[in-house]
């Protein structure tokens, strides 16, 4: 499949307008929240769920699902190349989660519509940005700030640094409050995105020795 990145751009400014940066309280509060994320191996790309209760902070279930590799990765364009595969393990869990934890950025994007924002439009659930690296803007103390505006917030988990932005349908503060609150271990990702990162890699592990 040829990408076509002026197609791509396109799509992404009109969805951005559907972003939401507010809670919704009729929605009620977060409690399950399901990490997202994609390995590679073999030109597969395996796309890890795995639910949390964030209250007993325990991992309810986990799910794997396995698709071509399609596209290419270029910056500013990971949906495109991820959000099939996340999207396929995400139907996999038999619970509906509250939320989404999304290995990659939400509106700290160069059109404010990052792999979290794309994934929290097109399912309409709340999700969360949680990146290890910044994509645009400039860092004042622990904000990024983008034209004027903070667009995500830097944590430190031990030697860890994480780079938290909305997703859709969430405050920022709430969505830090949530992936602070998952952070149980230290110089480790929280935990709904830990738990799908060591899904997706021992998928691809075991696709890479042929098991």
């Amino acid at each position: 499949m040829r990408f076509n990145a002026a197609k791509a751009r396109r799509a992404q400014a009109l969805l951005a307008r559907r972003v939401s940066l507010r809670s919704d309280p009729s929605l009620g509060r977060i409690r399950l929240v399901a990490g997202l994320d994609v390995a590679y191996a073999g030109g597969r790309a395996f796309g890890a769920a795995a639910l949390v209760d964030l209250d007993e902070m325990r991992t309810l279930e986990r799910a794997v699902s396995s698709l071509e590799e399609r596209v290419p990765y270029i910056p500013g364009f990971l949906a495109f190349r991820e959000a099939g595969p996340m999207i396929s393990a995400l139907r996999r869990l038999r619970a509906r989660p509250d939320a989404i934890m999304v290995n990659g950025h939400g509106v700290a994007h160069p059109r404010r519509f990052g792999i979290a924002s794309h994934l929290g439009v097109v399912l309409n659930v709340r999700s969360i940005g949680v990146a290890r690296s910044r994509l645009v803007g400039s860092e004042a103390g622990r904000s990024v700030i983008l034209d004027g505006e903070e667009v995500a917030r830097i944590l430190i988990n031990g030697r860890m640094r994480i780079y938290v932005s909305v997703g859709h349908g969430i405050s920022l503060d709430e969505a830090v409050g949530i992936v602070e609150a998952a952070l149980t271990r230290r110089d480790s990702l929280p935990l709904p995105l830990q738990e799908a990162h060591e899904s997706a890699t021992a998928a691809a592990r075991s696709l890479a020795r042929g098991v």
